[in-house]
């Protein structure tokens, strides 16, 4: 069946004028522009991109004796596998997906109730 002339679109004119939106960045792509952005040192003339700068703090509160500076690191730490010298292996490296795959179904199946 055709539709109504009236209805019709016009001869050159889109059926979609606006286009498609644009694709909302998620946060792990504005975190990752914003860390990797350089910035100059105020001891030295050398720049630097925005994460080491952090690290660079952190350790610096962290030798002052900041607590909290100091926790933060040790997570960090952990967490990167750092500080344990089978972090690296390939048996380490499987449990550890394993354990995330699994703590991520947990957290799906809490979300939404007809996960199985």
């Amino acid at each position: 069946m055709i539709p109504p002339q009236h209805t019709r679109f016009k001869k050159g004119q889109s059926g979609n004028p606006r286009g498609r939106p644009r694709k909302r960045e998620d946060l792990n792509t504005v975190l990752h522009r914003v860390l990797n952005r350089k910035v100059r040192t105020k001891d030295d003339d050398q720049t630097m991109p925005i994460r080491d700068a952090l690290m660079w703090k952190l350790r610096d509160l962290a030798l002052q004796g900041d607590k909290q500076a100091i926790a933060l690191q040790q997570r960090i730490i952990e967490e990167a596998g750092i500080a344990d010298p089978n972090a690296h292996s390939p048996e380490e490296k499987a449990r550890r997906v394993l354990r995330n795959i699994r703590r991520m179904e947990k957290r799906a199946a809490r979300k939404d109730p007809t996960h199985e």
